[in-house]
Protein backbone atom coordinates (compact mmCIF):
# COMPACT_ATOMS: atom_id res chain seq x y z
CA UNK A 1 0.00 0.00 0.00
CA UNK A 2 2.81 2.10 0.87
CA UNK A 3 4.34 2.16 -2.78
CA UNK A 4 0.64 3.28 -4.24
CA UNK A 5 0.63 6.29 -1.70
CA UNK A 6 4.03 6.88 -2.82
CA UNK A 7 3.58 6.99 -6.26
CA UNK A 8 0.30 9.07 -6.12
CA UNK A 9 2.27 12.13 -3.63
CA UNK A 10 4.52 12.00 -6.37
CA UNK A 11 2.31 12.11 -9.06
CA UNK A 12 0.20 15.03 -7.75
CA UNK A 13 2.05 17.60 -9.19
CA UNK A 14 1.80 16.68 -12.94
CA UNK A 15 -1.96 16.36 -12.11
CA UNK A 16 -2.02 19.98 -10.80
CA UNK A 17 0.48 21.26 -13.15
CA UNK A 18 -1.91 20.15 -15.88
CA UNK A 19 -5.44 20.27 -15.17
CA UNK A 20 -7.27 22.61 -17.02
CA UNK A 21 -4.95 22.47 -19.73
CA UNK A 22 -5.55 20.77 -23.76
CA UNK A 23 -4.14 18.24 -25.25
CA UNK A 24 -4.10 17.12 -28.66
CA UNK A 25 -3.40 13.71 -29.31
CA UNK A 26 -3.12 12.12 -32.64
CA UNK A 27 -3.87 8.76 -32.71
CA UNK A 28 -2.76 7.19 -36.36
CA UNK A 29 -5.54 4.95 -37.59
CA UNK A 30 -3.23 1.94 -36.91
CA UNK A 31 -3.66 2.48 -33.18
CA UNK A 32 -7.72 2.31 -33.95
CA UNK A 33 -6.68 -1.86 -35.04
CA UNK A 34 -4.27 -2.20 -32.42
CA UNK A 35 -5.09 -4.93 -30.28
CA UNK A 36 -4.33 -2.23 -27.03
CA UNK A 37 -6.98 0.35 -28.61
CA UNK A 38 -8.75 -0.49 -25.75
CA UNK A 39 -6.03 0.25 -23.22
CA UNK A 40 -5.32 3.25 -25.21
CA UNK A 41 -9.00 4.71 -24.38
CA UNK A 42 -9.02 4.13 -20.75
CA UNK A 43 -5.88 6.40 -21.00
CA UNK A 44 -7.78 9.14 -22.30
CA UNK A 45 -10.30 8.53 -20.14
CA UNK A 46 -8.17 8.92 -17.14
CA UNK A 47 -6.57 11.53 -18.42
CA UNK A 48 -10.27 13.60 -18.66
CA UNK A 49 -11.13 12.23 -15.48
CA UNK A 50 -7.46 14.72 -14.26
CA UNK A 51 -8.93 17.87 -15.55
CA UNK A 52 -7.22 17.39 -18.73
CA UNK A 53 -9.03 18.92 -22.11
CA UNK A 54 -9.08 16.44 -25.16
CA UNK A 55 -8.89 17.04 -28.90
CA UNK A 56 -8.07 13.72 -30.49
CA UNK A 57 -7.20 13.77 -33.87
CA UNK A 58 -7.13 10.75 -35.77
CA UNK A 59 -5.60 8.87 -38.56
CA UNK A 60 -7.70 7.21 -41.45
CA UNK A 61 -4.99 6.11 -43.94
CA UNK A 62 -4.90 1.96 -43.32
CA UNK A 63 -8.76 2.40 -43.11
CA UNK A 64 -8.64 4.32 -46.35
CA UNK A 65 -6.38 1.58 -48.31
CA UNK A 66 -8.67 -1.12 -47.22
CA UNK A 67 -11.47 0.61 -48.60
CA UNK A 68 -9.99 1.51 -52.04
CA UNK A 69 -8.91 -2.10 -52.06
CA UNK A 70 -12.36 -3.60 -51.88
CA UNK A 71 -13.63 -1.64 -54.01
CA UNK A 72 -10.51 -2.40 -56.76
CA UNK A 73 -9.25 0.94 -57.00
CA UNK A 74 -5.53 1.46 -57.18
CA UNK A 75 -4.46 4.68 -54.89
CA UNK A 76 -2.83 7.17 -56.25
CA UNK A 77 -0.08 9.42 -54.64
CA UNK A 78 2.40 12.62 -55.96
CA UNK A 79 4.82 13.90 -53.22
CA UNK A 80 3.50 11.62 -50.76
CA UNK A 81 -0.15 13.39 -51.19
CA UNK A 82 -2.96 11.16 -52.36
CA UNK A 83 -4.93 12.25 -55.62
CA UNK A 84 -8.58 12.03 -54.31
CA UNK A 85 -10.41 11.67 -57.50
CA UNK A 86 -14.05 10.87 -57.00
CA UNK A 87 -14.09 7.26 -56.44
CA UNK A 88 -11.35 8.05 -54.10
CA UNK A 89 -13.55 10.28 -52.06
CA UNK A 90 -16.10 8.01 -52.33
CA UNK A 91 -14.30 5.26 -50.32
CA UNK A 92 -12.29 8.25 -48.03
CA UNK A 93 -15.90 9.62 -46.77
CA UNK A 94 -16.97 5.76 -46.12
CA UNK A 95 -13.91 4.61 -44.32
CA UNK A 96 -13.05 8.11 -41.96
CA UNK A 97 -17.29 7.91 -41.17
CA UNK A 98 -17.23 4.31 -39.99
CA UNK A 99 -13.84 5.21 -38.11
CA UNK A 100 -15.54 7.97 -36.41
CA UNK A 101 -18.03 6.15 -35.59
CA UNK A 102 -16.04 3.49 -33.73
CA UNK A 103 -14.13 6.32 -32.11
CA UNK A 104 -16.87 7.73 -30.34
CA UNK A 105 -18.65 4.06 -30.08
CA UNK A 106 -15.44 3.48 -27.24
CA UNK A 107 -15.46 6.72 -25.87
CA UNK A 108 -19.43 6.57 -25.41
CA UNK A 109 -18.91 3.57 -23.10
CA UNK A 110 -20.07 2.99 -19.52
CA UNK A 111 -19.76 -0.49 -18.46
CA UNK A 112 -19.98 -1.83 -14.79
CA UNK A 113 -16.26 -2.72 -13.56
CA UNK A 114 -14.41 -0.96 -16.07
CA UNK A 115 -12.14 1.83 -15.95
CA UNK A 116 -14.51 3.98 -17.66
CA UNK A 117 -17.46 3.56 -15.17
CA UNK A 118 -19.04 6.97 -14.23
CA UNK A 119 -16.46 8.74 -16.45
CA UNK A 120 -18.54 11.46 -18.26
CA UNK A 121 -16.75 12.09 -21.07
CA UNK A 122 -18.71 13.71 -23.66
CA UNK A 123 -17.77 13.41 -27.46
CA UNK A 124 -18.11 16.49 -29.43
CA UNK A 125 -16.96 15.96 -33.11
CA UNK A 126 -17.62 18.51 -36.54
CA UNK A 127 -15.87 20.21 -39.20
CA UNK A 128 -13.63 22.62 -37.05
CA UNK A 129 -10.93 22.05 -39.91
CA UNK A 130 -11.63 24.10 -43.45
CA UNK A 131 -9.29 22.78 -46.54
CA UNK A 132 -8.81 24.33 -49.73
CA UNK A 133 -8.15 22.45 -52.83
CA UNK A 134 -4.09 21.91 -54.21
CA UNK A 135 -5.02 22.22 -57.60
CA UNK A 136 -2.68 20.92 -60.02
CA UNK A 137 1.21 20.80 -59.16
CA UNK A 138 3.95 19.27 -61.59
CA UNK A 139 1.24 19.07 -63.99
CA UNK A 140 -0.90 16.26 -61.90
CA UNK A 141 -4.26 17.33 -60.81
CA UNK A 142 -5.40 16.70 -56.86
CA UNK A 143 -8.89 16.64 -57.59
CA UNK A 144 -10.54 17.09 -53.93
CA UNK A 145 -6.94 16.31 -52.03
CA UNK A 146 -6.79 19.80 -49.43
CA UNK A 147 -4.37 21.51 -47.10
CA UNK A 148 -5.15 23.31 -44.51
CA UNK A 149 -6.91 26.63 -44.55
CA UNK A 150 -8.12 27.57 -40.74
CA UNK A 151 -8.59 25.43 -37.77
CA UNK A 152 -11.41 26.86 -35.51
CA UNK A 153 -10.65 25.94 -32.05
Amino acid sequence: MHDHVNWLRHASPYINAHRDCTFVVMLPGEGVDHPNFGNIVHDLVLLHSLGVRLVLVHGSRPQIEARLASNGLTPRYHRSLRITDSPTLECVIDAVGHLRIAIEARLSMDMARSPMQGSRLRVTSGNFVTARPIGVVDGVDYHHTGEVRRIDR
